[in-house]
């Protein structure tokens, strides 16, 4: 798919997945004190925003505008800057 289609997915949704950070992320870093991170396909950033809410200074990538620009207005809800 290219970032077009990303975009159209993105937007004809709520949330294409769910607002639940990936269960294997929350298990492999729930342990681990807050540093860096980089999120790659971040999508709507539900990984990003689960670990920038934990303290992380996260990076997130996607080739689709749409799903960055939803990421950034559901960052805006954290009290941390996200």
């Amino acid at each position: 798919m290219d970032s077009r289609e990303w975009d159209e997915r993105y937007a004809s949704r709520e949330l294409v997945w769910g607002a639940e950070p990936n269960r294997w992320l929350v298990r492999e870093v729930e342990d681990l004190a807050p540093g860096r991170a980089l999120d790659l396909a971040a999508g709507e950033g539900r990984n990003a925003l689960w670990l920038a809410d934990r303290g992380w200074r996260v990076t997130a990538v996607d080739f689709s505008r749409t799903a960055l620009d939803r990421g950034r207005r559901l960052a805006a809800g954290l009290p941390a800057e996200a």
